[in-house]
């Protein structure tokens, strides 16, 4: 699975090997917004963030579970066709 390097387990069930996710950050004033793009066969799916953690190596174990619990719950709920935007009438 491609959410979390090998340093360590950040714990959770283990998702599909076709998640995986990409890190960045932004600076909130003097503090530092991580944030993890969760995508599935390249498909971008969400976006989950921490804020207030003091390494990126915390900041991505704390998304690598965050991403984990998501992608659980996702594939956990019936899906019932298309989740693209329609248009307005």
């Amino acid at each position: 699975m491609n959410l979390h390097p090998s340093m360590g387990d950040p714990g959770g069930p283990r998702a599909p090997s076709d998640w995986t996710m990409s890190l960045g950050f932004d600076m909130v004033g003097n503090t530092v917004d991580y944030f993890g793009d969760v995508y599935c066969n390249g498909r971008h799916r969400c976006r989950l963030s921490v804020i207030g953690v003091t390494s990126e190596a915390e900041a991505h174990r704390r998304l690598a579970l965050k991403a984990r619990l998501w992608i659980d719950d996702y594939l956990s709920r019936p899906h019932s066709g298309s989740t693209e935007f329609g248009t307005l009438t």
